[in-house]
Parts: C-alpha cells; structure tokens; sequence
C-alpha cells in the first residue's frame, strides 16, 4: 500500500490572463528569467501535483479491489444463508 501523501492546499486555479501578467511582471526585474523561464516554476507544481494525484488515483484503486474482495465474500456469505433458510426443514 503506498505511503500516505502530504494534504496541502489546492492551488488557486489559473486564470486567462494570469500567466500574461506573469510574464510582463518581471519585465523590470534583473533577475527574474528572460522568455518562458516563467513558466519552470509553475511546471514544477503541476508535476508535483500531478505526483500527488497519481499517489490518490493508486489508494482510490487498492480501495476499490478491497470493497471488490468484501462484496464477493459478503454474497457468498449471504447465498450459504439462503441456500441454508431452503434446505433446513424448521420447526413450527
């Protein structure tokens, strides 16, 4: 089973013209990065994210083979018992 992940806060959603702005935001700066080197930070939190979703999307999996594994033990169970209520000859 893999190992329990971090819980953080979602990031804000991106807006339309957030990452324009963040572009030109940096237009007076030295030592901000020229040309799309903007983006790198914002990459690397989606890579961690996408990380993160992979880890949850993997519990989400190992959890649904569990539920799978009790259902066909439970209506096996629960078929003994009908078969049992058929064939037992009860006294009144």
């Amino acid at each position: 089973m893999p190992a329990p992940t971090q819980h953080r806060t979602p990031l804000r959603r991106v807006s339309q013209g957030s990452l324009l702005a963040l572009s030109r935001s940096g237009a007076h700066h030295h030592d901000v990065p020229h040309g799309l080197g903007f983006l790198e930070p914002a990459l690397a939190e989606l890579a961690d994210e996408a990380e993160t979703l992979r880890g949850d999307v993997e519990g989400l999996r190992a959890l649904s083979t569990s539920l799978e594994t009790f259902n066909e033990a439970f209506s096996s169970w629960l078929y003994v018992m009908n078969m049992n209520a058929l064939t037992v000859d009860w006294p009144e």
